[in-house]
Order: C-alpha cells, then structure tokens, then sequence
C-alpha cells in the first residue's frame, strides 16, 4: 500500500511541476535556447530529440498561452487519471486506509468515494481531450444511487471544520454537487466538474496519503534485527554444508 500512496502523491507533483514549468513557457520564449538532444536509452543506444520539434511546441505556447496545448492534456489529465484511479483502488481495497478516509470526512465520506468513482471510470474510459463521457462510465453508479434514493451526490467540505493541522483559511474546501440522473452521454467531465473543483480535490487525495503516511509511518528493520536475520541465514548456510 505505501508504494500506491507514494505514487498517488508523485502524480499530484508532477501535477503541480507540470503546471508551473508551463507558466514558465507561457512567461517566456525558450524557443531560441534549445539544442538537439541524446537521450542514453541503454548502454550503447540512445534517442535523439529534435529541437525543430520542441522550438515549434515552444514557441506556440508561449504566443498563445490562453490555448490548449500539450502540457493541458499530458500534465492535468494523465496527472488526474493517476490519482483519481489510486484512490479509487485504495478505497476498494485497502480496509486500514478506507477507515482512514472515513475517520477525515466523516458523512461525507460517501458522496467523495461516488465523486472520486465517477471521475476514475470516466477517465479510463474516454479517449478524448475533452474527456467526453460514455454511457459504461456511469450508468451503473446511476442505477445504484436511484435505487439507494439517493441520485445527488453533494460534496462540501472545508478543512477548518474538520482537520486540526489545518492552519488555513477557514472557508477553503470542496463544493461539488452532481445530480446522476442529469447524466448522459456526450458530457463533458468539465461540464459536471469544474478544472478548479478537480485541481482541489487533487490536493485532498495528496492530503488524506500525506496525513496517512505521518500517522502510519513504515517500520524499518533495526541494525540489531538485520544482525538476527544475517545470523540465522548464515547458520542455514553452515548446515548445508
């Protein structure tokens, strides 16, 4: 389980080093600064990188910054795909972590596993940079929730109320609502969920595993447990012989 959350929280830095490093190109034009490159794939091989290539990308991100381009899709959704599809694993099948998550967000504990379950499956399945939604994606989830009378999924959540370690502002949180039955096919996930509502419940995911690890820290073997350990491998190793 630790290498899940440490992977979930690598994703939200890449996130958040993919973001910054495109407002820098956005700030400034890189695009007379680069060189052709090698990249070692091996001991006696290596790729080459075109500069013609990166100028070009350079060059129209940094003109127009207020578009789409490469790093939008690559950075924010593939970043969004790995930690929505981590939590989404860790819930289902890591019980200590599930009672963890539960003991943070208390009753709205079940409206963020719907939230965070509708979010994974529209990203696995959709192959579009809009991230259109398909009907498998959430048909299902509908279904269940019309069946439990309960189609409106609403997740408020402010930190001040309930973490003690946060020393933020007092109104900072999550506001998403989702009513399922509205749902249908050809949506776009941004027209169910806001970039920026994505961008902080990105931020949560990372809380809930930072706050995890801290209180659940991983126990490394002491020098004096090694010393047993080499002992008795030794000890077998003198008896074969």
């Amino acid at each position: 389980m630790n290498n899940q959350l440490q992977l979930l929280q690598s994703y939200y830095r890449f996130l958040s080093l993919g973001k910054y490093l495109e407002f820098l190109i956005q700030s400034k034009d890189f695009s007379k600064e680069v060189l052709d490159i090698a990249i070692v794939t091996g001991k006696r091989s290596h790729f080459g990188i075109k500069s013609s290539m990166i100028k070009a990308l350079l060059k129209q991100i940094h003109e127009k910054p207020d578009q789409r381009n490469i790093f939008w899709y690559l950075v924010e959704i593939s970043s969004f795909r790995g930690i929505f599809g981590i939590m989404r694993e860790l819930l289902e099948n890591d019980e200590k972590f599930k009672k963890f998550v539960v003991s943070r967000l208390y009753e709205h504990y079940f409206d963020f596993e719907q939230i965070i379950r509708l979010i994974r499956n529209i990203l696995s399945h959709t192959t579009t940079a809009d991230l259109i939604i398909k009907n498998d994606a959430f048909v299902k989830q509908r279904d269940f929730l019309v069946y439990a009378k309960n189609p409106i999924v609403s997740f408020k959540f402010s930190y001040a109320n309930y973490w003690k370690e946060w020393k933020g502002n007092k109104e900072y949180g999550l506001d998403i609502t989702i009513a399922f039955t509205n749902l249908k096919e050809g949506d776009s996930l941004f027209d169910i969920i806001s970039l920026h509502q994505l961008y902080i419940l990105s931020e949560l995911c990372y809380n809930l595993c930072e706050v995890f690890r801290a209180e659940n820290p991983v126990k490394k073997p002491t020098k004096s447990i090694w010393k047993k350990i080499y002992k008795k491998y030794s000890q077998k190793q003198s008896t074969k012989k």
